[in-house]
């Protein structure tokens, strides 16, 4: 390698490196966890709003989702929180409010190309009204 190319061959590592997405923070569920609907279902905690929020149970119809299937969910938090968010690193939405810390969504599952096909790490935020997050991790997988 010549020296004058050592300068660039380090700015690509360093700009690969960056590019790696990192594993998010949060409590990690497994599929026992969020396969099995509580019976029964936890009452929201009633939590002032300044309170950091708290993610109580979670629940999913399936983790392997494939083609053509609905994927529904329901998630209960602290009364304070004032979004949900359900996000990877390909897509993100906003879970349906229906009462205070009672959280519900649906998704249609369009025939999906085949390389977004694969695993992915779901991360669902609970945020309170100031910004501060609880968050848990879910491995899906769309097949």
């Amino acid at each position: 390698m010549r020296l004058h190319a050592l300068p660039f061959a380090m700015l690509a590592l360093l700009l690969l490196a960056h590019c790696t997405p990192a594993t998010p923070a949060g409590r990690p569920l497994t599929d026992a966890q969020v396969l099995t609907s509580p019976n029964p279902w936890p009452t929201p905690l009633k939590l002032p709003s300044s309170a950091p929020p708290r993610i109580l149970a979670v629940w999913m119809n399936e983790t392997t989702i494939p083609n053509g299937s609905n994927w529904i969910g329901r998630v209960i938090t602290s009364t304070n929180t004032a979004s949900l968010e359900v996000r990877t690193e390909s897509f993100s939405f906003g879970a349906h409010r229906s009462t205070f810390g009672d959280f519900s969504f649906r998704q249609h599952l369009l025939d999906m190309v085949p390389q977004y096909r694969r695993g992915y790490t779901l991360l669902i935020i609970a945020r309170n009204p100031a910004g501060t997050e609880d968050r848990v991790i879910v491995p899906i997988n769309f097949k």
